[in-house]
């Protein structure tokens, strides 16, 4: 049987008027060898036709070049190593966290951080305390910093720093890469880039308040933002490249990011970050890709303080709209007929895809006025000005417009028969804010840093008509913010922050939130205890209330939505345990019903959550495991899992003392469960339809999970260098009665794959 192909469509930039064709049947694709010419050029929005023949060619060399550089790599690993024995004094080895410092996790790249440990305390307290870890000298959790490389982010109103620690290390690198390592538990459509949403409701970051521009919540993995982003100071050129690809070349997906950056002088950083994803999926009408560039520059002086980020997008993602019969995958010989290939199995729809384009400009300037003492500059107050542009696009459009009506045509109303068949729609966000800081420590009295500042944002919404695009409805806001923090001390640090709508649309809006962290002897040793409150009252999006296309009209009035939230932590790192506990309550709680329209819920819902994390180390043998227990008082209107969890089993060792290597298993699971579905035309979570539509159809929920998402994997890392290979979801191929592998209602697992990844740090 001939196999199926899906190929992209020139990426090329127009109006909302006319969407952009992002996926195309008219020709072969070759991925990054015929995309290769549209990242440069597609970020300035040209058509690179004159270049694309002389180009392409470059890059099919290049390409064969990279593949067989990557192969030997992998190859000749092994005699690298032995021939690299008597240099393994040339660079220590180091260990750095992925996130949160963790006793467990042993090996990581040498290229980090500055040789000396910064002049001031990081700003926030370590979870894990260097009591116990100071005295073990076979797992260190921090380590010495070799390298003269200093990471760190800033707050995204006053432009606070705080030290950062780049994922640079080696366990569970091989996860971090797939969808499903995004969280502990992650649902989403099935293919690298697309939606997802987390199962956690405490890890979801639109649970609290949804964004201005909802589309894009659920691509907030990918998205690069200035107060996530690491902004970098180094006395050496510096290059981070990674790559990670899994599949055959009509199933392929593949991932290229790369960070280059230097100083030029001793304050002065610039820098470029690039992040492209090219995955055409493993089934049907299910490719997606991405774009991201982030442009940074920071300068830091004992006076001065200048963050600039600039970071253009643009992401395509194919809509099939779920599989026609879960049969073909929970019972596949009961279908009447065999598949040779994943693609072949029918879907909803086809030849339908959502583009999304955005822009975001931030610039961020302190002046700190401050004094010398003992040869060291003590900032004593700051002056703050703060500038952040957004500007982004969403088109949803269709070259079949017949089977896209035919599958919606439960959603008709009004306005249908007149309005054309492509949605868009439009939006841009102005803030200013301009604040004051006085510093903690400049005097005996001076215990904290308290900030006050004060922010307007203008916004404009742009919808469509019966017409066409251009109903626009603009925003003004004014926001008084402060924020409380003591940074420095080695028993207790706390912070608190706060912003009031005092003018304009958002007038009476108000956020709370606060956090402490201290130590405590437990068991003859010193632990960390956090913990955190929250409280927000806020109006709903303009989205949320107001939303035109072709099969979703709606103009609400909803009321504010109030939502409080507790919790606490512990962590015992002599046990290498940590445990947390949270819990949610929540008052006109706005979600997406089964028609895909959104609702609220005027009375209390509440959330329940406990989370238990265990490294066990056993000579060579490690066994981590991350359990989570939720509970929700209404799980019509918002359904969880009650227990999901993670667990990785692998020996880890050395070869000729510097090759590292983990070897062994990983088991993603969550209990069944009611799961969101998802909605194409809305790029939202909603509630599963049942019942029955006007002409006697009849929709029924279905369960998603109690089901054991199986890895096999090889972690590796020398010097600078990690790469894996993993099998994923190889328990599709060896549980004899494989189960119904469905991510979401009629969204599937990808089927059995071998993935590999690589990255690499030069800097020299």
């Amino acid at each position: 049987m001939k196999k199926s192909t899906f190929f992209f469509k020139n990426a090329s930039t127009r109006h909302c008027r006319a969407p952009p064709r992002a996926l195309c049947p008219s020709r072969p694709s070759s991925g990054l060898r015929d995309n290769v010419t549209l990242i440069f050029f597609g970020a300035l929005g040209h058509r690179p036709s004159f270049f694309r023949q002389k180009f392409c060619t470059f890059a099919a060399a290049m390409k064969r070049k990279i593949i067989t550089c990557i192969s030997l790599i992998f190859l000749l690993c092994p005699l690298s190593v032995w021939a690299q024995t008597a240099e393994t004094d040339s660079v220590p080895a180091v260990v750095l966290p992925d996130s949160v410092p963790d006793a467990a996790s042993e090996v990581v790249l040498p290229d980090s951080l500055p040789e000396t440990l910064p002049e001031t305390l990081p700003e926030t307290l370590p979870e894990t305390l260097p009591d116990s870890l100071e005295a073990d000298d076979d797992e260190p959790d921090l380590v010495v910093p070799v390298r003269d490389i200093r990471y760190w982010t800033i707050s995204e109103f006053t432009g606070e720093m705080t030290d950062a620690l780049p994922d640079t290390f080696l366990t569970d690198y091989f996860n971090r890469t797939n969808v499903e390592g995004l969280g502990t538990a992650i649902s989403y459509t099935g293919n690298l880039g697309s939606p997802v949403q987390s199962r956690i409701f405490s890890e979801r970051e639109n649970s609290t308040r949804r964004a201005r521009f909802i589309f894009s919540d659920n691509f907030y993995p990918y998205e690069k933002r200035p107060e996530k982003f690491e902004f970098i100071n180094t006395k050496i050129p510096a290059t981070f490249v990674s790559y990670q690809t899994g599949g055959s070349q009509i199933f392929k997906e593949e991932r290229f990011r790369s960070l280059l950056t230097t100083n030029l002088g001793r304050n002065l950083n610039v820098g470029v970050d690039f992040d492209y994803i090219y995955a055409r999926g493993f089934y049907a009408s299910q490719a997606a890709k991405r774009l991201d560039w982030v442009f940074f520059a920071n300068y830091v002086t004992d006076h001065h303080q200048l963050h600039a980020f600039y970071n253009p997008s643009n992401i395509t993602n194919t809509e099939n709209g779920g599989i026609e019969d879960d049969e073909w995958i929970s019972h596949p010989d009961a279908m009447g007929g065999t598949v040779q290939s994943s693609r072949q199995i029918p879907f909803n729809l086809s030849e339908t895809w959502n583009n999304q384009q955005g822009k975001r400009a931030f610039v961020n300037y302190r002046y700190n006025f401050g004094k010398q003492q003992k040869k060291h500059f003590v900032p004593v107050a700051s002056v703050i000005y703060t500038l952040d542009y957004q500007q982004k696009s969403r088109a949803f459009y269709t070259d079949s417009p017949g089977r896209l009506a035919t599958y919606y045509t439960d959603n008709r109303h009004e306005h249908t028969d007149a309005m054309m068949d492509n949605d868009s729609l439009s939006y841009w966000l102005m803030h200013n804010t301009v604040g004051l800081s006085l510093r903690e420590g400049f005097a005996e009295w001076a215990k904290w840093d308290v900030t006050a500042y004060l922010t307007h944002e203008a916004a404009s919404y742009t919808l469509m008509d019966t017409h066409s695009v251009g109903t626009e409805s603009p925003e003004q806001t004014v926001l008084l913010g402060g924020e409380l923090a003591k940074n420095k001390g080695k028993y207790l640090r706390y912070s608190a922050n706060g912003q009031l709508g005092i003018l304009g649309d958002s007038k009476g809006d108000i956020s709370l939130a606060g956090n402490i962290q201290t130590r405590i002897p437990v068991l003859g040793d010193t632990a960390a205890v956090t913990g955190y409150a929250s409280f927000s009252r806020n109006a709903p999006t303009f989205y949320e209330n107001t939303y035109h296309s072709k099969y979703f009209w709606w103009d609400e009035n909803f009321d504010a939505v109030n939502h409080q939230r507790i919790g606490g932590g512990l962590t015992l790192p002599h046990t290498k345990t940590k445990l947390g506990m949270e819990i949610d309550n929540m008052k006109n709680y706005i979600y997406f019903d089964g028609t895909g329209y959104p609702k609220q819920h005027t009375s209390n819902i509440q959330v329940l959550m406990a989370r238990w994390e265990q490294n066990v180390k056993l000579g060579i043998l490690h066994w981590n495991t991350q359990l989570v227990y939720q509970k929700s008082s209404e799980e019509v209107i918002l359904p969880l899992p009650e227990l999901a969890g993670y667990s990785s089993l692998y020996i880890d060792f050395k070869i000729a003392k510097v090759l590292t290597i983990q070897l062994g298993g990983s088991m993603h699971y969550w209990t069944s469960y009611y799961a969101p579905s998802y909605e194409p035309a809305t790029q939202q979570f909603k509630l599963q339809k049942e019942g029955f539509n006007d002409y006697g159809t009849e929709f029924k929920k279905v369960k998603v999970g109690n089901y054991p998402l199986i890895n096999g994997f090889i972690n590796c890392h020398l010097k600078q260098t990690r790469f894996f290979v993993e099998w994923y979801n190889l328990g599709s191929d060896i549980l004899t009665n494989p189960p119904n592998y469905f991510s979401l209602p009629h969204y599937p697992v990808n089927p059995s794959v071998i993935k590999m990844g690589l990255s690499v740090h030069f800097i020299n």
